[in-house]
């Protein structure tokens, strides 16, 4: 699908649109909620309509500003990619963010108890301690019913069924 396409169909989970290049904690929110879901890409240069307006600023700057503020503010590292797309004579930044693999992500200010954001609908969201248990289990490759249960000690189970022949 090519980027027009994918911005007619607006915003959603995996698409975000900026007029201007939010504030510092604005993209490293995106991009944390993004590593922590399915991915994504903010664009910057559309309304929340997804009108095109382009980019005024100088876009070499626009691109290293971001990376700058992704690595100062986001951890562990997110590698985004970064780059420019002309559409009918006008600029836009794609910043595009693929699920990350050592979840959970967040901002490194506030810790992973408080800075951890998940993308929900075309919204993000601050991820309660249940989402951040979850993240963690997904990251080591672990269901919920694989999970060690301290509450009991193994003679407190009925093995009978499994000593069956």
């Amino acid at each position: 699908m090519s980027i027009l396409e994918e911005i007619k169909q607006g915003e959603s989970k995996t698409l975000e649109f900026k007029e201007k290049l939010p504030n510092s904690q604005g993209i490293a929110k995106s991009i944390i909620a993004f590593s922590n879901t399915t991915g994504g890409k903010l664009i910057i240069g559309l309304d929340d309509k997804g009108s095109i307006k382009g980019i005024e600023d100088d876009i070499f700057e626009l691109q290293d500003r971001v990376s700058s503020i992704i690595s100062d503010n986001v951890y562990p590292n997110v590698i985004p990619n970064i780059y420019l797309q002309n559409i009918d004579g006008k600029i836009i930044l794609v910043i595009e963010v693929f699920r990350g693999t050592l979840l959970p992500y967040y901002f490194k200010s506030h810790g992973k108890t408080e800075g951890v954001y998940i993308r929900i609908g075309a919204t993000n969201r601050k991820a309660s301690m249940e989402n951040i248990i979850e993240l963690e289990r997904q990251r080591s490759n672990i269901t919920f019913d694989e999970e060690i249960n301290l509450n009991y000690k193994i003679d407190d189970l009925d093995l009978k069924e499994l000593e069956k022949e």
